[in-house]
């Protein structure tokens, strides 16, 4: 049982049971051993190993005992012995292969563990009547009885109930499903304990066949009658796991619950005849093998080819098989009744007749039906596109637009896209690792998307009628791709907006700052000068009243263009003018005591407006940073070339002992930044600098 550690592992003790606090979301499967890790691989693979060499010599052993005691083949049949050496062999086929490459699923171990138990069974059964014909001492046929009797049980009517309950992940569904796994232990337990105390075997009720424990039980049909019913619900309960399974499980444990499904389908057409004639029990339990070979594929290979469409085929052909067979039988016996003994041959005749009308509309209805199971609405495009379309007019969510899409089909998976392999803008379903296509989204002429389909397990292409259900969906789609580009480009424009109007004030903040800031500051300082020498001086303060009306001219020209890319200096006489012409012009008060140099070339590349403008403001707001903060009594000015345009203001005062960059300092980073240059500024060994570096010809002008 999973959960409890009672249960024995002869060919895996370490990784039988699950662990009940590991999530139930949680495939062992998906757990592979480390690729050449001998801690790992090493033991468990030798007692597979060991396991499997000892089913083969069973299996070896009961040929040998019967051809020993010349069994003949109806005592061979008759015995379930060939029964049991077909269906131990493959739980042993099965269970090697699970074991060996899904060590942490459960069903490799019990499944090793049934095929022990029938081949058990098999070679006990031969090896007791070639103990018979020997004459062999009775304690020794018996113990070979209770062998026969008991060993087989461990394998259908036990461990393979557990099995299916666990299948595929070799876990329980959930917890809940725990009442149901003891159920199965006690019922399996009841019969295997009932079958080796009571004087039943396969070799007839002698004093030297039955089982060496056997004290004659014989159970009241009262209690036979309860344990029927437990037997009954407990296979209903399995069946019950599975279908539970199938409806939450993923497309991986869907697929591996067909494998399953496809078994019992040929399960039955092999035991068509026994539903015919009421006879032959020996050819179902032959195709009992079917089972444990199908689980093993599941669990190993489930992907080994597109499982859906081998079940779709196979139930379309087989239900319009039986269908035709039973209209064909119906048609004869009621025929018959109507018409006159001797008319048989026209009977058949006009049966087969209305059968052939009716094949090809019988079959189509058939196919629309399994192809509406297992593949969706995609063999109706108007529908499933008609669906879609429901969804977008209610709902723009573009992931459940493509969720509906994705159930409709029965795909794995599928995605949109702005661009092939690109990010993905909506997403459903779970990637496989089967192949992938994209589909164009056009909408009036322009590819706006693609769609990313995940195919099918098995299937190397897209289906024709997928892909007409899907280009027709793909234009309401394309539209919807479409709606929300243009609904994110109005709210990237709208950003854009906010974004642009607090760049523009940012920008009117430093013109006012580095060009009509310095200007009121010179004002102010001619302003105080004349104050102070009116009552003195009175001629010199008018001159430098005269000055402060020239600057005040200036400054109101300024305000005036200050939503202009220039300055009135840069439009007048370039930059290099404009810088000479504001070195010169500087007053002595303006100066302070302060020798400003200025050092630059003879002329300059053709700049543009956003660089000439960048470097007049970097130098101005530098100067002026200068003249009011410094304490020096030189400042140098540097313009030149070294592949880009290369500006210097240093001044040998004293560096402040601790400072952070201002308004002015952070416009002179960002002016220098905006055209991809860069500044820098702060004391040096012999001051404070000023450096920035502007390329020539800037992608942002």
């Amino acid at each position: 049982m999973p959960g409890s550690a009672a249960m024995p592992d002869p060919a895996v003790p370490d990784a039988a049971m699950p662990d009940p606090a590991v999530p139930d979301a949680v495939e062992p499967d998906a757990v592979e051993p480390v690729p050449g890790s001998e801690e790992t691989t090493s033991p468990v693979r030798t007692r597979v190993g060991a396991t499997a060499a000892a089913g083969t010599v069973l299996a070896i052993s009961a040929i040998a005992f019967a051809v020993t005691a010349g069994a003949e083949w109806q005592i061979f049949v008759d015995s379930y012995t060939l029964t049991n050496l077909v269906i131990g062999l493959g739980f042993l086929a099965a269970g090697t292969t699970i074991a060996w490459f899904r060590p942490r699923n459960l069903i490799g171990s019990l499944f090793l563990i049934c095929g022990l138990g029938h081949l058990t069974t098999a070679a006990t059964t031969m090896a007791m009547l070639f103990g018979l014909n020997a004459d062999w001492p009775t304690p020794a046929t018996r113990t070979l009885s209770t062998l026969s009797t008991g060993a087989w049980q461990l394998g259908i009517t036990w461990l393979f109930s557990l099995a299916l309950l666990v299948f595929p992940d070799g876990r329980l569904p959930s917890r809940r499903w725990l009442p149901v796994g003891w159920l199965v232990m006690v019922s399996g337990a009841y019969q295997l304990v009932t079958g080796v105390l009571s004087n039943g075997s396969v070799l007839g009720s002698t004093t030297k066949t039955v089982s060496i424990i056997s004290v004659g039980l014989a159970v009241p049909d009262s209690i036979n009658s309860v344990a029927g019913g437990v037997n009954a619900v407990v296979e209903v309960l399995v069946v019950a796991s599975l279908v539970f399974r199938y409806r939450r499980g993923d497309e991986r444990t869907r697929r591996q619950l067909l494998w399953l499904i496809l078994a019992v389908l040929a399960a039955l057409l092999l035991n068509s005849q026994r539903w015919l004639t009421g006879d032959g029990p020996i050819l179902l339990l032959l195709s009992f093998v079917l089972f444990p070979i199908a689980i093993g594929i599941a669990i190993v290979r489930h992907e080994l080819f597109d499982i859906r469409l081998v079940l779709s085929r196979a139930l379309l052909y087989g239900l319009t098989l039986s269908v035709i067979i039973a209209a064909y039988a119906g048609l004869v016996a009621g025929f018959s009744l109507l018409v006159p003994e001797d008319a048989e041959r026209g009977v058949s005749i006009v049966a087969a007749i209305v059968v052939a009308i009716c094949f090809t509309p019988l079959r189509l209805l058939l196919q629309w039906l399994l192809d509406r199971a297992f593949y969706g609405t995609r063999s109706d495009p108007a529908q499933t596109a008609w669906r879609v379309g429901e969804r977008l007019r209610h709902d723009d969510d573009l992931a459940g637009v493509l969720d509906r899409t994705r159930v409709a089909l029965r795909l794995p998976w599928i995605a949109l896209r702005r661009e092939p392999g690109g990010t993905e803008l909506a997403a459903t379903g779970t990637p496989q690792d089967s192949a992938t296509i994209e589909l164009p989204l056009g909408y009036r002429g322009d590819v706006v998307g693609t769609l990313a389909v995940g195919l099918r397990r098995g299937e190397s292409h897209l289906h024709d009628a997928d892909r007409r259900t899907l280009e027709l969906i793909a234009t309401p789609l394309a539209v919807a791709l479409h709606a929300t580009g243009l609904s994110e480009q109005v709210q990237q424009a709208r950003t854009a907006i906010v974004e642009a109007a607090a760049a523009e004030r940012v920008r009117l903040q430093r013109e006012l700052h580095d060009g009509l800031g310095p200007t009121l500051s010179s004002i102010t300082f001619l302003a105080d000068a004349a104050s102070n020498l009116i009552s003195s001086d009175h001629g010199e303060a008018e001159r430098l009243l005269g000055e402060v009306r020239a600057d005040l001219r200036a400054a109101l020209d300024s305000v005036r263009r200050v939503g202009e890319a220039g300055t009135i200096e840069l439009d007048d006489l370039g930059l290099l003018g404009a810088l000479a012409q504001k070195v010169t012009g500087l007053s002595d008060e303006a100066r302070g005591g302060i020798t400003v140099e200025l050092d630059m070339p003879a002329q300059l590349p053709a700049l543009s407006p956003a660089v000439e403008l960048a470097a007049y403001r970097i130098m101005n707001e530098a100067l002026t940073n200068v003249l009011r903060h410094s304490d020096a009594r030189r400042c140098v000015i540097t313009i030149s070339l070294d592949g880009e345009l290369l500006i210097s203001v240093g001044d040998d005062g004293t560096p402040p002992a601790s400072w952070r960059p201002g308004v002015g300092l952070r416009s002179i980073s960002d002016r220098a930044e905006e055209l991809g240059g860069s500044a820098t500024a702060g004391p040096s060994a012999r001051g404070w600098e000023v450096h920035a570096r502007l390329p020539l010809h800037p992608d942002r002008t």
